[in-house]
């Protein structure tokens, strides 16, 4: 039965692969340059993407109370499936005293967390910086009153700032009212539906794992608890891609995320962003045929954790 379950998820993968591999001519330059995703902060500017994005490395790597979790060149990773994409780099980054009071309202906006900033190139030529606004996390996964979510704010404004000496401008006035996120029960105990989906992923060829991320030990390391949580990110850019081509603000919502936790019943839940949400947040309108085999692909995977052996 698990081998019948892994076939039928390696043969939707196989599809995507080869969807995107035969659309690799008629990638189109960007069309969507109007940072006006929902839910964004942005700066526009016209010094050079690589020297602002390392400018955002610098600033984050001085501050000890910050963690990198993982860098994501998603040029290179276009160039590695033959396909091409102007300057677009994602840095995920994190601090878990000011992101564990977050999750402790919510567990859920672990699949939000760890905060990451996007720099990319519109097709004006102008370098544009981007990350999702705290209101949109708090609107988004229903949060009550969280005490850092102030200071996580003026973080990423100080953050953006000091790498363009300017200052961001948020789109939080049509932050939808769904909120895209999907939501699995497992059958699993949290450690068995964790691992499972870790072993579908790692059997996936064009599938790479970009980082895991253990909510629960980064709040104790700040002496913070925190109900079992894991994040994974991951990633095929040759599914991306063809997103980011379109608008590269999707960028910040790419490569998928898939949260794994145990409520205070000890329940156990996967979470993950549904693709036709991410479509519409980012204006991307021309690939619905790739986000319908993307989201069987994933509810695929997300029930290879959830189903009991």
């Amino acid at each position: 039965m698990q081998t019948l379950k892994f076939t039928s998820i390696l043969f939707g993968t196989l599809l995507l692969f080869s969807a995107c591999k035969d659309d690799d001519n008629n990638i189109q330059n960007p069309v969507n340059n109007s940072p006006e995703t929902q839910g964004i902060g942005y700066v526009e500017t016209d010094a050079s993407p690589s020297s602002v994005y390392d400018a955002i490395i610098s600033t984050l790597n001085a501050n000890e109370n910050i963690g990198i979790i993982a860098e994501v060149d998603h040029t290179a990773n276009a160039q590695n499936t033959d396909l091409s994409l102007d300057f677009t780099r994602t840095v995920y980054f994190g601090n878990p005293a000011l992101g564990t009071p977050v999750m402790q309202n919510n567990i859920e906006a672990g699949l939000d967390l760890p905060q990451r900033i996007t720099v990319y190139i519109d097709e004006d030529g102008d370098t544009v910086v981007s990350y999702n606004a705290v209101d949109y996390i708090i609107n988004r996964h229903n949060l009550g009153d969280v005490s850092t979510t102030e200071t996580i704010t003026n973080a990423l404004a100080s953050i953006v700032n000091s790498a363009t000496e300017e200052d961001a401008i948020l789109n939080t006035a049509s932050i939808p009212q769904s909120n895209g996120v999907i939501s699995v029960a497992s059958d699993n105990d949290f450690n068995t539906t964790y691992n499972s989906i870790i072993e579908t992923l790692n059997g996936l060829e064009p599938v790479s794992i970009i980082a895991e991320l253990d909510h629960q030990a980064n709040a104790q390391s700040v002496s913070m608890e925190l109900m079992p949580a894991k994040l994974i990110i991951f990633g095929n850019p040759a599914l991306g891609t063809p997103l980011m081509s379109e608008s590269k603000s999707t960028a910040l919502d790419l490569p998928q995320k898939m949260l794994v936790y145990e409520d205070s019943n000890g329940d156990v839940y996967i979470l993950y962003n549904d693709p036709f949400y991410i479509a519409e947040r980012h204006d991307v309108d021309d690939n619905d045929e790739s986000l319908e085999m993307i989201s069987q692909a994933l509810e695929n995977i997300s029930n290879s954790g959830a189903t009991a052996e």
